[in-house]
């Protein structure tokens, strides 16, 4: 539940989003992309009753301008310069018919962002604003990759290939980073100019030239884009050898994850599995509540995360009753990739004492953020509020520090034979399940 309900809309309102972007918008670069949407919120008030903007990564805009800050009669002192630069401009330029206010206006805009040094503020052109209409889906035509904003703003990198993806079998690995696209330099584009230039129908070719981690050599990855199925959960065993547990890999956090966590850790519980490893790694983020629901199911009370808005005031997500699973033995992985709402779900439940949190420090992204529509057609990110774990703990630009630091040695690829990670959760567990036996025992 939610303490209060302080954004209302004109139009029916999305689920509180986590975006993870609107720039973490770790995405499947295709139709819908709904792992690419970050830590994020209700829509403001608009001016007049109108469909909202569905953009393909599940971003909702609103459909007209939204009132704010009105055309001043008097031009503000600490703006003056800006009127004054660019009347000397009509007025003295020596070459006038190189003026084009359109552009002008974005460059100043764009600035004007850049300026706050937040990379979950920027400036969306009209032409990237006008990416189809499309609403949530639980599959997606294109290549089959999670995106986000590269932590110095210089484009994006790739978050991870998901399975089986066309990404995958081309070669694309975690941590890439995006330079061009069709020959096209990709190093100053927001992720959503960059799903807007990856994006394409099944069947058609797009050539990525990625910097893959550890080398500063481009690499061309041509890959030819297919119809992605993707699931938000998926359940396993571990092989006999490595112990009786279930793993649940959840990839993202859609409206469908949480009934697919139910399913997952039920069918692995009547497999005799003993604990459950949730592994979070490359998990972008996702819908708020779907999160949030998430965490109920493994906690019987109390808070699973809290927003704090540019007003200062506070709205707490509390823990949602009928959670089914509240004592299986849990250890959480977690890795540079784990944005937003994976963020808040092992902040969450590290926090309450729930489950032993290992592998690397989380990616750090904790800002709650919308989409404005401006009035030439194009649109502004702007970040809102901040998003912090139940103990007071920011996630922006801090992430989650694993309770038990494990890293992939230099230039190791993650393997299900060779999981450093996997394999301390597997030992993790032994110690609780162990723990468990002898104090049942002792009863």
């Amino acid at each position: 539940m939610k303490t209060s309900t302080n954004r209302q809309s004109a139009d029916p309102a999305p689920n509180p989003l986590l975006n993870i972007q609107r720039h973490i918008l770790p995405l499947i670069i295709g139709l819908t992309a709904v792992a690419a949407i970050a830590c994020g919120s209700e829509a403001q008030p608009v001016a007049q009753s109108a469909s909202p903007v569905v953009l393909d990564d599940g971003t909702i805009a609103t459909a007209t301008p939204v009132p704010g800050v009105p055309r001043p009669d008097a031009v503000p002192e600490d703006l003056e310069i800006i009127w004054e630069t660019y009347r000397l401009l009509q007025r003295e330029y020596v070459d006038g018919s190189a003026i084009d206010p359109e552009a002008i206006s974005e460059a100043a805009v764009r600035a004007m962002l850049e300026e706050l040094g937040d990379r979950y503020t920027s400036y969306i052109t009209p032409e990237t604003f006008a990416i189809e209409r499309q609403g949530f889906q639980g599959n997606f035509e294109g290549i089959g990759a999670q995106v986000e904003m590269a932590p110095d703003r210089s484009g994006v990198v790739i978050t991870a290939p998901l399975d089986n993806s066309p990404a995958e079998m081309a070669g694309i690995r975690p941590g890439d980073k995006i330079l061009a696209v069709d020959g096209e330099d990709a190093t100053g584009w927001s992720v959503i100019e960059a799903v807007n230039k990856i994006r394409g129908p099944r069947g058609t070719a797009v050539v990525l030239t990625v910097e893959h981690v550890g080398s500063a050599i481009p690499v061309d990855v041509p890959i030819i884009r297919d119809r992605i199925e993707q699931p938000s959960v998926r359940a396993r065993m571990l092989n006999p050898e490595d112990g009786p547990y279930g793993v649940l890999k959840i990839n993202q956090f859609t409206a469908e994850t949480p009934q697919e966590v139910r399913e997952g850790v039920q069918s692995l519980l009547d497999q005799g599995a003993p604990g459950i490893v949730i592994d979070l790694r490359a998990n972008p983020g996702g819908l708020l509540t779907s999160t949030v629901n998430v965490a109920s199911e493994f906690l019987t009370d109390g808070l699973v995360t809290y927003e704090i808005d540019a007003t200062g005031k506070r709205d707490d997500w509390f823990v949602r009753e009928g959670g089914q699973f509240p004592d299986i033995p849990l250890v959480v992985l977690v890795d540079g990739f784990s944005a937003s709402g994976s963020e808040l779900l092992a902040g969450a439940l590290q926090d309450q004492g729930r489950a032993l949190v290992i592998g690397t420090t989380t990616f750090g992204k904790g800002s709650v953020n919308l989409l404005r529509q401006l009035s030439n057609g194009g649109g502004v990110y702007l970040t809102i509020g901040r998003w912090f774990t139940p103990n007071g703990r920011p996630i922006e630009g801090e992430g989650v520090e694993p309770d038990v630091v494990v890293e992939f040695p230099a230039n190791s690829q993650l393997t299900l034979t060779d999981d450093v990670q996997m394999t301390a959760a597997i030992k993790q567990l032994d110690f609780q399940t162990e723990r468990n036996q002898s104090a049942a025992a002792a009863r």
